[in-house]
């Protein structure tokens, strides 16, 4: 039985005899558990602290005690099965007195595929029994306290004090029941970088909401830069080359394997039996062992390897760039090679690796060995619609890959983007639905589970997203209105309609939107000035009505998250205006927001920074608000007289053309008098593909393009320097200047933010007239970049020496 349906099972049974747990104030059952467990001392709870069965199932009683004490003041006794114990009994866990209850059945065992996870709530007369497989990494106990502190009505929405919610209860009594739970997915689990103590709160509230927190023992993750663990010595490099794979130019890379050579995959198995023998000898074997090669484009150019490469790209691959194709041929055949030869020495060994980058594509003509696990990770894909949505090729494309991959391999797990935006400004990005349509798909596909990419900030998702993708990872198939009705009204009380019209409202905008993305530059296209009205409506309405400090504190939340995304809007306004002072003062109102939501939970938001791994933690670290605030101040220094006076500040509409075929050179379309009369205008700060060139799926125009500007150089500054400066330009760009050819700025792929040309044109200047100003745009050839042409205002500058 699955959670909701569990629900209604239950009230079905609710017999007039029910066990009562606490009376007018007072207890009236103990919590039995077993001796070992008793004697037990938990350590913390964290990823990587392991707890024993017995300490996770004291762990469990010491939780059960302490919110039955919060609800009702009452504190139950929990005392040993080795005591005689009257009245009514709550067994936490296995013990001496849940061995002969009759018609009781609670999970067990511990198999390579981790496939015996689940729990049992079983009451009936004076027992009332909460326990479930605690063996290796499984957490059931917890999960029956957790589930039956539910139907009391204990919530945790989110980590820390702040997010859970004890009802008030003179009397605790729950109903006849008997049944069994277990999940749909094996794994659940997310990470980010955080804090050591807020890892620990995190991982509670993870259990809490039935995820899993030692989720590598469950299936190995195949991190990043693991295959140089087994890789042969890198000294040999030199001595023994052909060990080693080889780069596009020939050369030996000692830290990706030659994938054809019998005895570079002999080296590998051998080092991967030693490591599950060490684990053996220990008495921990583990169950898998996963690897991949570096982070990046990782390639093996060695010429028995090649032989086994299709010629595919990769959906971010660009066709005609050798480095870019890709490599799940080659690579999949070598890590069946490996695992044939680990499971000669160990049958039941599970190998895993990612499908990932230049390997996301599902390999053609090669039958993936059946001891072999794969982790989908679709760094490219669309994060903003499920992959059923007809505005996104993007998702479509990577639900078919996925639907492909679990067809290939019966243990595919997903290292999914809840990162939302990669390059972020932390503005909200709610993801209910998207999330409710796809975890449902991927259950029926045969996808076992989520090893999650997340950031720590829960104010950009939305508590109400990451408390619903807990329980869906549970249940995909549990009704989302029921699970929305149930957060909305308990977190909000009398506020509950318009704050859901308010997640609702930007989520819609969201999957409505043609554009496409997984970088924050797309999102001041998305966000509309009706939206802000709307969001600014809810928020008044849901203040109104919040009736307690701790629901005006919960509307708060939502009312800084609206702050925050005005002052975004705001600054990214001022920056399409060229307005940089304005823009760094938005920043500071983006910071002063997020401090505000610091102080009421640290899990909401972050202190950005710039230092160490802090830097992590604001969910912001790449090209954040501090970087921004940085990169506007630079800006306005260039045009200000401090390190630059501005000498023409192109308008935001210009000429502009498509080159579809790129012969727009050889006819000098660069040349000022060069007709373009038939030339259409386009805005230079939004992306060019959302004025006229994207399909209805969400697919934008690839290729050269031309922008043409004609500026106007005072004669003032005659025998000054002059630079041409345009501050995002992807993905790469070649310049002339009144005729002539004044540089190139090469490829940048376009998520780099940010993406400057700054060029000296000095010498092609005609001072005290009008020059013109041709700009040869490439987009690159792969589609899922979203290449924007120009997202910002050229201008020209004289530097300040």
């Amino acid at each position: 039985f699955m959670g909701l349906a569990m629900v209604i099972f239950i009230s079905g049974f609710v017999s007039a005899y029910g066990f009562t747990v606490v009376k007018d104030g007072k207890p009236v059952a103990k919590v039995v558990i077993s001796k070992a467990a008793f004697d037990s001392t938990p350590g913390s709870l964290s990823r990587y602290a392991k707890l024993k069965p017995e300490e996770k199932i004291k762990f469990a009683a010491l939780d059960l005690q302490k919110y039955i004490e919060k609800m009702s003041g009452a504190k139950i006794e929990i005392v040993s099965d080795d005591v005689d114990v009257s009245g009514n009994i709550i067994c936490v866990g296995k013990s001496n007195f849940t061995k002969n209850i009759k018609d009781l059945n609670i999970p067990s065992g511990l198999t390579a595929e981790r496939n015996e996870e689940g729990y049992t709530i079983f009451c009936r007369n004076n027992v009332l029994v909460l326990a479930g497989n605690d063996q290796g990494p499984y957490f059931g106990t917890y999960y029956a306290v957790a589930e039956f502190l539910k139907m009391l009505g204990v919530r945790w929405f989110m980590p820390g004090e702040f997010g859970e919610l004890v009802p008030v209860k003179n009397n605790i009594e729950i109903g006849q029941m008997n049944f069994t739970d277990r999940p749909a997915f094996r794994v659940r689990s997310w990470w980010c970088n955080e804090p050591a103590d807020m890892a620990d709160q995190h991982a509670l509230w993870k259990i809490r909401n039935k995820m899993t927190i030692y989720d590598r023992d469950i299936i190995c993750i195949p991190g990043d830069s693991w295959l140089r663990r087994y890789l042969p010595d890198p000294k040999l490099k030199d001595t023994r080359p052909e060990l080693f794979g080889r780069n596009f130019d020939g050369t030996v890379n000692p830290y990706m394997a030659n994938l054809t050579n019998p005895e570079t995959i002999k080296i590998v198995a051998d080092k991967v039996i030693q490591e599950f023998k060490k684990s053996e000898e220990k008495g921990e074997r583990i169950n898998s062992i996963g690897f991949a090669p570096d982070d990046g484009l990782p390639m093996d150019h060695s010429p028995e390897t090649m032989k086994l490469n299709q010629g595919f790209y990769d959906v971010f691959g660009r066709e005609g760039v050798p480095t870019e194709l890709s490599i799940s041929e080659e690579w999949f055949n070598f890590v069946n090679k490996v695992t044939e030869e680990v499971v000669k020495v160990y049958p039941d060994a599970i190998i895993t690796t990612n499908g990932y980058a230049n390997r996301s594509l599902p390999p053609e003509g090669i039958k993936l060995h059946p001891n072999l696990g794969v982790m989908a990770a679709f760094i490219w894909a669309d994060t903003l619609k499920p992959v059923t949505s007809p505005k996104s090729w993007q998702g479509q494309v990577m639900g078919a890959q996925l639907k492909r991959w679990c067809q290939l391999c019966k243990r595919v797990f997903l290292y999914e983007y809840n990162l939302t935006m990669l390059v972020s400004g932390l503005t909200p990005v709610p993801q209910v639905r998207k999330t409710a349509i796809n975890y449902s798909l991927f259950k029926k596909w045969g996808l076992i589970g989520f090893i999650n990419e997340t950031k720590l900030p829960f104010f950009e998702e939305g508590i109400v997203t990451r408390y619903i993708r807990a329980q869906l990872m549970w249940n995909p198939d549990a009704d989302l209105n029921t699970l929305l009705d149930d957060f909305y009204k308990k977190w909000y009380g009398p506020a509950a309609k318009p704050a859901e019209n308010f997640w609702n409202a930007i989520e819609e905008c969201l999957l409505e939107t043609p554009l496409l993305g997984h970088e924050d530059r797309i999102l001041p296209f998305v966000y509309t000035g009706q939206l802000i009205d709307n969001l600014e409506r809810y928020v008044s309405e849901a203040e109104k009505l919040a009736n307690t400090e701790v629901i005006k504190t919960h509307v708060l939340v939502d009312r800084l998250t609206l702050e925050h995304l005005k002052a975004y809007m705001a600054m990214k306004d001022a920056e399409f205006n060229a307005k940089w002072s304005e823009a760094t003062k938005f920043t500071d109102k983006m910071i002063e927001c997020r401090l505000a939501l610091n102080k009421i939970s640290p899990f909401l938001a972050m202190p950005p920074s710039l230092a160490g791994r802090e830097r992590y933690y604001s969910g912001d670290h790449y090209f954040g608000v501090l970087k921004r605030k940085a990169f506007y101040q630079k800006l306005d220094g260039l045009t200000n007289g401090e390190t630059g006076i501005l000498v023409a500040l192109a308008p935001k509409e210009v000429k502009f053309s498509i080159d579809q075929s790129g012969l727009g050179k050889h006819f000098q379309w660069y040349l000022p008098d060069f007709d373009r009369s038939k030339w259409r205008t386009i805005d230079t700060t939004k992306p060019f593909y959302i004025q006229g060139y994207l399909s209805s799926d969400g697919m934008p125009y690839t290729g050269k393009m031309w922008y043409v500007f004609d500026l106007d150089v005072p004669a003032k500054f005659s025998g000054k320097p002059i630079k041409l400066y345009a501050p995002f330009v992807t993905c790469e760009a070649w310049v002339w200047v009144n005729g002539e050819y004044a540089g190139h700025r090469k490829y940048l792929e376009a998520y780099i933010s940010p993406a400057e040309i700054d060029m000296d044109i000095t010498p092609f200047v005609k001072y005290g007239k009008r020059n013109t100003i041709a700009v040869w745009v490439s987009t690159g050839l792969s589609p899922a970049q979203a290449a924007d042409g120009f997202l910002g205002r050229l201008f020209l500058y004289s530097p300040v020496k």
